[in-house]
């Protein structure tokens, strides 16, 4: 590998050259509330982070290194070019593999620090295989650019480029960064490996335990220390001839992460014809072998149709729930354990509010109705789960049994289900136009909450989440919003509780509630602008329960369903 200055690689000129196109399985892990580093959102980073019109320094910068291979066909090179700014003492970084906790490397070692704008240049062989977390800090919370010095840092694997943060004015105390190479297995821990130091006539056993990383950088300060190498000390070499050797670091275990459970979440889609295209691939995507945690069940917080259109047919109804339970979308899914909430859109908008919420429980709720008569669950069984293990706690507040009209209660799309000692609740609760008595309904929904929460505080119930179309402000505040909070603060106040619904269109997620800092309020994008979400509950021993927001690919770059995010195998007359 080419060593340069500082000076030199900062002063040379290259041509333009086309940057490395982002890999897709980088995120950026992102802890928007400082005093809570439970909740993360995870979102994808941007294709603009890999510009095509990169700057001049980050162009040099990817020009200076040259591609190395690692010994085995089954580990990657990871590598890391870092430009510190006029206060390198700021920052710090590191390399994690998080599903086993091992520090795969970190930087600069605890005796020593970086110098003032110095271009260090870190790498290292990882297995491929596995998910990696890199995290850089900047104590001073300014960043590394620009007005204490023009600094960044790229990531790259294999020569690919990740992350490409040069010359980025933004300002940040610490971000993180969740990625993967090849295929997912994780059937064993990973353990950092050097790249070769042979040449490349000399053969090597690929199956040998290397015992020393190489760390190159343009200065006498050390760019990194690998941290699990076992059989010797690793080895750092610099510019100068004099070869330094340092102690490993060991880190201190963290409390182990788990699973609680996971669950896609969309909204406001499909309005127009090309949001039912959009909706296809959607579906089609929801592989779990490609998310960071799998699902169990998908969840929409409503509205399946637009607001202009007032004549609810039925057809509106029935052509979202074929797309759902359509063979072509469903494979990685069960209908079964796909859960709806009406939207106001879909229900009291309607010129005929009463026709239009039966054509919804008809298709998606757990009663259907004919002749006035309640057959049972909707054709596709819609809300019902398919493993008889998670089927044992759902319930719904009102099928409509009772009630021999062709008409249904507001509170028939009421459910309620116990998973993992994680309460998940679906309340009828939309914006729009009032519809009858709309505080009695709203009340109703604040006691079906209160009523499971109650009831399943007897069986160590750890968070809960809340389901619905619009959010608990506005005409919902007087009889589901203040009493609610007021509940949690009284009775619930170290407990995660997340409030999930749509209506607004637009992704949010922030606190709500001053006096109870568990209290998240989520708002989805809607569908046709934005890919669903990937929500989890993770758990740390006796913990409070946090919070992953992944919002997958995020908004789409042309800001709708674009040809590029539609599969037309899908087709209807009525729109």
């Amino acid at each position: 590998m080419t060593k340069l200055s500082t000076f030199a690689i900062l002063s040379q000129l290259l041509p333009t050259a086309t940057a490395t196109l982002l890999d897709l399985h980088a995120k950026e892990l992102d802890n928007p509330f400082p005093d809570d580093p439970s909740v993360v959102l995870i979102s994808p980073v941007q294709s603009h982070d890999v510009s095509l019109h990169a700057s001049s320094t980050s162009r040099r910068l990817q020009q200076s290194s040259s591609v190395t291979k690692c010994p085995s066909s089954e580990q990657a090179l990871w590598s890391l070019l870092l430009l510190t700014d006029s206060n390198p003492s700021e920052t710090k970084w590191s390399l994690k593999q998080p599903s086993t906790n091992t520090l795969m490397l970190v930087g600069p070692p605890s005796d020593q620090q970086y110098e003032a704008n110095t271009l260090y240049e870190g790498e290292v062989c990882i297995r491929k295989g596995f998910k990696y977390v890199f995290r850089i800090q900047d104590s001073g919370g300014d960043g590394l650019c620009c007005e204490s010095g023009t600094g960044g840092f790229t990531m790259s694997v294999d020569g690919e480029v990740f992350v490409d943060r040069m010359e980025r004015n933004d300002n940040w105390g610490g971000k993180s960064f969740l990625f993967h190479v090849g295929n997912l297995t994780e059937s064993a821990a990973p353990k950092p490996t050097p790249r070769p130091t042979t040449s490349p006539t000399e053969t090597r056993n690929e199956t040998e335990a290397p015992t020393y990383a190489a760390i190159q950088t343009n200065s006498h300060t050390v760019a990194a220390v690998i941290t699990d190498s076992p059989t010797a000390s690793p080895e750092i070499v610099t510019e100068s001839p004099t070869v330094g050797v340092l102690e490993t670091y060991s880190p201190t275990p963290e409390p182990e992460k788990e699973v609680a459970v996971s669950f896609i979440m969309m909204g406001d889609i499909p309005y127009y014809t090309n949001h039912k295209y959009c909706l296809n691939q959607q579906l089609r995507e929801l592989n779990p072998a490609q998310m960071e945690y799998p699902y169990a069940f998908i969840v929409h917080v409503g509205d399946i149709k637009s607001g202009q259109t007032k004549d609810c047919v039925s057809e509106y109804f029935s052509d979202v729930a074929d797309i759902f339970s359509s063979p072509l979308n469903d494979y990685y899914y069960d209908t079964r354990d796909c859960f709806f909430l009406v939207g106001d859109n879909d229900w009291c908008d309607c010129d005929d509010p009463g026709s239009a919420f039966a054509y919804w429980m008809n298709n998606f709720g757990n009663g259907r109705k004919y002749t006035w008569i309640n057959r049972g669950p909707n054709p596709n069984g819609f809300g019902t789960f398919s493993h008889s293990n998670m089927r044992t706690t759902l319930e719904y507040d009102d099928d409509g049994s009772s009630d021999s009209s062709q008409y249904y209660p507001s509170s028939a799309s009421n459910f309620a289900f116990f998973l993992n000692k994680v309460l998940f609740v679906g309340i009828n609760q939309v914006g729009g136009a009032e519809i009858g008595d709309e505080s009695t309904r709203v009340r109703n929904n604040f006691n079906w909450v209160k009523n499971k929460m109650e009831t399943y505080a007897q069986q160590d119930m750890r968070s809960l989440v809340v389901f619905a179309h619009a959010p608990m402000s506005g005409a919902r505040w007087e009889y589901f919003g203040q009493p609610f909070q007021s509940f949690l603060r009284d009775n619930y106040p170290d407990i995660l509780v997340l409030y999930a619904h749509g209506d607004g269109h637009k992704f949010n997620l922030e606190r709500i509630d001053k006096y109870n800092a568990n209290l998240y309020d989520l708002e989805c994008d809607s569908g046709d602008i934005a890919d669903p979400l990937l929500i989890t509950i993770t758990r740390s021993g006796s913990e409070r329960d946090g919070l992953n927001v992944d919002r997958r690919g995020g908004r789409y770059p042309d800001g709708d369903c674009a040809p590029d995010n539609r599969d037309k195998t899908w087709s209807s007359n009525l729109f």
